[in-house]
């Protein structure tokens, strides 16, 4: 790896003295009526992702990057309605500020709420969570690639519920993505079940279908389609997750386009601050292909210093064979939650 030493230091002993300076204060502004006024009350948020990368592809510069910056507010209007509202400077390669998060739950019964607006989508485990909580600095490669969705969220209504170790969630959407216009018709659908097998072990199934336009100058849309699977397992201290992805989009003069792609993470917890983490991700842009896998194993640690304010640091071995140009890269994330 190249010579990172004395700047890596230089990045960890700023990132520390700032992550101590935001621990010292409040990272949370609460704008909450009077107890006896009710509803409605509302709570602001965001957070801010910095990064010091060390890109060992030949020609790519070493860099410091703010990889996301968000705010937002959120909270309930009655018992049971409840808004949220997200923006800010979003990962490359829609860098420019956009609005991330527009929707809203009517929490009608634990097994029937309705979500509508913008959102993350029921698919699999990585897709629908907030990026805060992910032990690693990004999602996987796999799980990115194969995504369909402007950062895994599109404009729709959803509904979910859960109950005795059951969940699910399924939504109809555009199928173009978060901030995008609706081109084309019909809708897309997914969604996914999980169940809590035991008290460590939860499985699930995504399902999604939807149309898309491969030439959008031409009035022409075909079928995709996704099927995942995944499973979590928590026995504190150690924790495992995985999934996997296929994905076939027809192709109006060629054979249907077939991916596919997993990864398995597992981490353990050595201290309640620090937390190591080891993943291996495949993708596989074409099975019909050959010579044209991409792997990736990813090292990493976490140090939390105050709910989900914390330095990461990820070195990713990277085996790309229709790119074999790629090399290693190191990333050290600065994550301060708001």
């Amino acid at each position: 790896m190249k010579n990172i030493t004395l700047q890596t230091i230089l990045v960890l002993i700023a990132a520390v003295t700032l992550s101590a300076f935001s621990a010292a204060g409040s990272l949370q502004a609460q704008i909450v009526n009077p107890p006896d006024s009710g509803y409605p009350s509302y709570s602001v948020g965001g957070f801010i992702q910095q990064q010091f990368i060390v890109d060992e592809t030949e020609n790519s510069a070493t860099r410091f990057a703010t990889h996301r910056a968000r705010i937002g507010i959120q909270g309930n209007v009655t018992e049971n309605i409840r808004v949220n509202f997200v923006g800010g400077f979003v990962e490359p390669p829609q860098a420019t500020p956009r609005l991330v998060n527009a929707f809203v739950d009517f929490n009608i019964h634990p097994l029937f709420n309705i979500r509508t607006g913008q959102f993350l989508v029921p698919f699999g485990l990585e897709g629908p969570e907030v990026i805060t909580f992910n032990p690693t600095i990004e999602r996987s490669t796999a799980i990115r690639r194969l995504n369909t969705f402007t950062m895994f969220r599109d404009v729709g209504v959803q509904v979910s519920g859960s109950d005795s170790g059951f969940s699910y969630a399924v939504a109809l959407v555009n199928g173009s993505g978060a901030n995008n216009a609706e081109q084309i018709e019909p809708k897309d659908i997914m969604g996914r079940i999980g169940y809590q097998l035991t008290e460590c072990l939860n499985i699930g199934v995504s399902g999604h279908y939807g149309n898309y336009q491969p030439d959008p100058s031409v009035d022409n849309n075909e079928a995709r389609y996704r099927f995942g699977a995944d499973l979590s397992f928590n026995m504190a201290p150690f924790f495992l997750r995985g999934e996997y992805i296929f994905r076939q989009d027809e192709r109006p003069s060629a054979d249907a386009l077939n991916m596919q792609g997993f990864y398995a993470l597992a981490g353990y917890n050595i201290t309640d601050q620090i937390q190591g983490i080891v993943r291996f991700e495949y993708y596989d842009p074409n099975t019909d292909a050959s010579d044209n896998e991409l792997t990736i194993v990813t090292l990493g640690a976490n140090y939390q210093f105050m709910g989900n304010t914390r330095i990461s640091a990820n070195y990713e071995i990277r085996d790309d064979q229709l790119n074999p140009a790629l090399k290693n890269v190191f990333t050290l994330q600065m994550q301060v939650a708001l």
